[in-house]
């Protein structure tokens, strides 16, 4: 929703910025996570407390956004119980920063002005129509959002006053030009490794896993063999697509709106003019001394075109006599049209001047295309369109109306809802929040499925608008908590992980044994074939290398110290997919940097000292502010 805090700031450092400041308006909205709608908080912030449903929302957003990062590899990750923790815990360090960032700009007094707002509000090509802001656009895609102009315009007050605190930070950073030379220097420096990459599953065959071993493993993470909360629900949808489809016409119905609106269907009279025109520059009175003397030599017999090309200031179409492209109404001047379309034969002159905000106009009729009615049979299916849709609009606000009305006064069922309105009610089986299925994954109803005191009260919904064309009700059926799985359940996944992890100890305890006697200048040779491995051929891989190594192993090998003269630097890692590597580190190179590296390092630079400042002021106001946790306080 939001401007970049700075054109051209497309650095790391920026967009985490940018993600950690703005991402949670645009996507969850202010009111979702200040701590409204829900009896229990996971966090406070200085007295405004962070609902579990606003920590739910955002985990969601948040998911969302990896998944479409990290694609197909994304399923796996989220598999894992310590990453879901992880991007949890990310979730709920945004909300708390977000709300102190809030706390401390109505503290400084940032405000914006109602003209930045409304300026904004017209530009945004979203509420636009043919280039123009259109109101009924801009309400319409509020209502869509759950949203209401006056909610939507604080929004913003709010977001931009966040930006100018922000700004602050990002852009009064600089960067020296030793750091640049630094930065390249590392950033474009390259190492020659030699890899000895050996699977885990070598050492897996003799690994063994006791009862007792998986019992303890299970008692000390039960926090990572949960359920996920799970509902069903019933719902009530009124959807304009199935009205209009239900919606039929009596067989005349398009042909007597066709006869009764036959002047919609006419096409006005095009017409083909030249033109002379004296614009007004500095002196309106001697431009229309000097049109008027030009209309008197027209009008004496003097050739049109020729006047044109010599003496009209409108240059382009002088070159070819005045003529113009052929003209409709409702698009030139009021003036210049209403002259235009008022001459009758070929070669009509306008017997005065026309003044426009150009000038002083001569016009001269070339030609004539006669507006005609279109038939019936042209227009026959857009009229039966037309007709459809009149009606499944009407029917669907009725609809609307008459479902809002009956869900809320019985309250505790759908069955009159249905039974008055006509439509179906739909049985959902059971759902997580991550699976929520259509269409009551729409983020407004995804909101309200899991909220607390919504399934505790089991009534319906309020009317919740989907779009233009869909509208729901909706009651939860079945709500299931979060519960730990019985062992029986993880037996294996934990043997699993058991086993994986005895059989890294072993190959890293095998790569201790080769990293030792290589550092003492001994052979490896019966070690390796032991396993059936080899070193890799030494190659220069640079720090961004991942399609010739892990992302883990390179992190090490930039991470290791220069080898002295003759002699590799060895160290061991585990990669991401559990192998175990042991690299051998043999020599360094630099690389030039061109200028306009220099310039991109510099931003870079910039951009990674103000995602610093972010960081220690997000510190700051934590350590001087008052930030509890209640859920977790209570469960010490």
């Amino acid at each position: 929703m939001l401007e970049k805090f700075r054109e051209g700031s497309q650095g790391p450092g920026a967009k985490i910025i940018l993600g950690a400041v703005i991402v949670t308006f645009a996507l969850a909205g202010v009111s979702s996570y200040l701590g409204s709608g829900s009896a229990q908080s996971v966090a406070t912030v200085n007295g405004v407390d962070i609902s579990t449903q606003a920590l739910e929302n955002q985990v969601r957003n948040d998911r969302a956004r990896l998944e479409s990062q990290q694609g197909e590899s994304f399923a796996a990750r989220w598999e894992q119980p310590e990453f879901q923790n992880q991007v949890r815990q990310q979730s709920l360090n945004t909300l708390v920063a977000q709300n102190l960032l809030q706390q401390m700009t109505n503290e400084l007094g940032l405000r914006i002005g109602d003209e930045k707002i409304r300026g904004y509000i017209f530009g945004m090509q979203e509420f636009q129509t043919d280039g123009v802001f259109n109101d009924e656009r801009y309400i319409s895609l509020l209502r869509q959002n759950g949203m209401t102009p006056a909610q939507f315009v604080e929004r913003l007050r709010m977001d931009f006053a966040q930006q100018q605190l922000t700004d602050a930070l990002v852009n009064s950073e600089f960067s020296l030009p030793s750091e640049v030379k630094q930065l390249a220097a590392l950033q474009n420096q390259q190492r020659e490794l030699s890899q000895l990459i050996v699977p885990v599953n070598k050492f897996a065959s003799d690994v063994t896993v006791t009862d007792a071993e998986v019992s303890s493993y299970y008692e000390k993470n039960k926090a990572f063999f949960q359920t996920s909360q799970q509902a069903s629900a019933d719902y009530i949808l009124v959807d304009m697509k199935s009205i209009s489809a239900d919606v039929e016409l009596a067989a005349d119905a398009a042909e007597s709106y066709y006869n009764e609106h036959q002047s919609s269907y006419a096409q006005e009279d095009k017409r083909k003019v030249a033109h002379i025109l004296v614009a007004f520059n500095d002196d309106e009175s001697a431009a229309q001394q000097k049109a008027q003397a030009l209309l008197t030599q027209i009008q004496s017999g003097a050739d049109f075109a020729e006047l044109a090309k010599s003496s009209s200031d409108d240059t382009f179409s002088g070159e070819n006599g005045g003529e113009l492209d052929w003209l409709e109404k409702d698009i030139m001047d009021p003036a210049f049209e209403t002259a235009a379309f008022s001459l009758v034969n070929h070669g009509d002159v306008t017997t005065e001047l026309v003044r426009s905000d150009f000038g002083f106009h001569i016009i001269k009729l070339l030609a004539v295309k006669p507006g005609k009615v279109k038939v019936f049979a042209d227009v026959k299916t857009t009229i039966e369109t037309r007709l459809k849709d009149e009606q499944a609009v009407s029917r669907f606000d009725e609809l609307v109306e008459q479902l809002a009305e009956q869900a809320f006064e019985v309250p505790d069922s759908l069955d009159i809802a249905a039974e008055e309105t006509g439509l179906a009610i739909v049985a959902t089986e059971l759902f997580s929040a991550d699976e929520i299925p259509a269409p009551l994954n729409d983020p407004k109803v995804a909101a309200i499925l899991f909220d607390q005191d919504f399934i505790a009260e089991a009534l319906n919904s309020e009317i919740i608008h989907l779009s233009d064309t869909q509208s729901v009700v909706v009651r939860i059926n079945e709500y299931k908590p979060q519960t730990t799985k019985a062992l029986a359940d993880v037996n294996d996944e934990i043997v699993e992980r058991l086993k994986a992890t005895k059989a890294e100890k072993k190959a890293l305890s095998f790569m201790t044994t080769v990293s030792a006697k290589i550092n003492a200048g001994e052979s490896v040779a019966a070690e390796l074939a032991s396993i059936d491995a080899s070193f890799t051929a030494p190659e220069w891989l640079s720090r961004f290398d991942y399609t010739k190594a892990d992302f883990k192993v390179l992190s090490k090998l930039f991470s290791m110290p220069k080898p002295a003269a003759a002699q590799a630097s060895v160290a061991t890692e585990t990669s991401l997919n559990g192998d175990v590597t042991l690299l051998k580190f043999s020599s360094v190179r630099d690389a030039e940097m061109n200028a306009d590296e220099a310039t991109r390092l510099a931003d870079t630079l910039k951009n990674m000292n103000a995602q610093a400042n972010y960081e220690m002021l997000i510190q700051t106001l934590i350590k001087t502010g008052d930030v509890s946790y209640p859920a977790v306080e209570a469960a010490e």
